[in-house]
């Protein structure tokens, strides 16, 4: 068997030599590219895609090297290397690549992108963009958060400042309480000629139950800009969950009857809503008057009917 011999006297064997020998290898390589690195930052950064590689490569060891990046980015502007670094930048943080990458490395790199562009490009839009993706994975972090929240109150971008808002509602960087708060002075001061996107009025939902008045002021504003059956969607799943007291639960399930069976013209969706009325209090007015309607409809008829009658015999033996 083929030995190594060492000046201590300490010998290696077989598959024990190679890997000593791979470390030392690798070990060496990554000495020569820090040195690479430093030249080129210290004296004319001629390809800022391999500096931004060896940077990556130094995240993946565990080596945060703020100072290295910091100085990444003052030598392309030293050099007038801004588009080349950018457009390396580009290549890094697409999916496909950052995947190869653990969470804390994909946000390390998507912050030194945002950092450069705002800082360096004066790219707001740009640095805007790496922040919310950092944002769709660890919604409460704090500084991406903190930052985007400045830039669209600086431009009293309301609409976008809610859709941060419902980014982050689900584990927001500051108390839940707070957010709802913000969001509230938001959505009840927009105009019908500024909604929100649907995905963001449902991810707000989760603050509803910070404030009450919360869902009444996004039933309001999905009305207000022509979506009936959004705000209806809003109800229905606001519905759910053991917070939700039984008269809250009355209260919310017959605004879903007013609704389903006015402006959203659909009033076969209330039935299960007058079933669970009747069933409460048989003597409801509202989902008895609606029951009656719902005898017209072939689509429910029959459950109207059953309601109905249930409802008859409750009060019979009460009275």
């Amino acid at each position: 068997m083929k030995k190594q011999n060492f000046a201590d006297g300490s010998l290696l064997t077989g598959a024990c030599v190679t890997v000593w020998a791979m470390s030392a290898t690798a070990d060496k390589a990554r000495a020569q590219r820090l040195q690479r690195l430093q030249s080129s930052l210290d004296q004319r950064l001629e390809h800022p895609e391999v500096a931004l590689e060896t940077l990556m490569l130094e995240l993946q060891m565990g080596e945060l090297r703020p100072e290295s990046w910091e100085g990444l980015h003052a030598a392309a502007a030293r050099d007038g290397k801004e588009p080349d670094l950018a457009a390396a930048y580009g290549k890094v943080t697409i999916d496909r690549r950052l995947k190869q990458l653990t969470q804390p490395e994909r946000t390390s790199v998507l912050l030194h992108a945002a950092d450069f562009f705002q800082g360096i490009l004066g790219d707001g839009a740009g640095a805007e963009g790496f922040l919310q993706r950092i944002l769709e994975s660890v919604s409460d972090h704090a500084d991406a958060f903190a930052r985007l929240e400045r830039r669209f109150s600086a431009a009293n971008d309301k609409v976008q400042l809610a859709e941060l808002y419902a980014l982050v509602a689900a584990k927001p960087p500051r108390t839940p309480g707070e957010l709802a708060t913000a969001v509230l002075d938001i959505i009840s001061v927009l105009p019908k000629q500024a909604p929100l996107s649907d995905e963001a009025c449902r991810k707000l939902l989760v603050l509803v139950s910070e404030s009450q008045t919360l869902l009444g002021v996004l039933e309001k504003h999905c009305r207000n800009t022509g979506r009936v059956e959004l705000a209806c969607e809003l109800l229905e799943a606001s519905l759910d969950g053991d917070a939700v007291s039984k008269g809250t639960m009355i209260e919310r399930r017959q605004r879903l009857i007013e609704l389903y069976m006015g402006d959203a013209k659909t009033p076969e969706k209330a039935i299960s809503h007058v079933e669970y009325l009747l069933d409460q209090d048989p003597s409801d007015a509202q989902a008895r008057a609606a029951a009656e309607r719902l005898l017209s409809d072939r689509q429910v008829a029959s459950r109207a009917a059953a309601a109905l009658q249930a409802a008859r015999r409750q009060l019979r033996k009460r009275a």
